[in-house]
């Protein structure tokens, strides 16, 4: 089964797995060395887009996304909830992945979304977000869905 869902389906589809979820695994890389990081995420509520927001400590992914502003995001369901479902996001480029500290602009506005306190934010524009769930195949549709924004 090949069927694609229609695009608004696609996008509640998205955002309802999103709102469900708080935690995202943040991939980077820099010299051919990959680094996965569990980290909390956040929305805005009624935003009509997928941005996300990290609130990354100084680090070795920090320095990566610098030196190589390539990340790849993977969101999960836990195997014992009996469901397979997994979501691929894709951000590159600086005008994607945006560092904000206090006093930048849109520093306050992305601390609004936010439940705790950080001085740095990284704030993420997705330009792919592919969805995996095998529930699709019920509906008629293909069980990996992409969505390019």
């Amino acid at each position: 089964m090949n069927k694609k869902m229609p695009k608004e389906e696609l996008i509640q589809e998205i955002r309802n797995f999103l709102n469900a979820r708080k935690v995202l695994v943040l991939c980077t890389c820099s010299d051919n060395i990959p680094r996965a990081t569990p980290m909390d995420f956040y929305m805005e509520k009624n935003s009509s887009d997928f941005t996300l927001y990290i609130c990354p400590t100084p680090g070795r992914k920090v320095e990566n996304i610098k030196k190589n502003p390539i990340v790849s995001i993977g969101i999960y369901t836990p195997m014992d909830s009996g469901k397979i479902q997994g979501m691929q996001i894709t951000a590159s480029g600086k005008e994607r992945l945006i560092f904000l500290e206090e006093g930048d602009p849109g520093f306050k506005d992305a601390k609004k979304c936010i439940k705790r306190k950080c001085k740095l934010i990284l704030k993420i524009i997705p330009e792919k977000i592919e969805l995996l769930d095998y529930d699709f195949i019920k509906k008629g549709y293909a069980r990996l869905q992409a969505l390019t924004l």
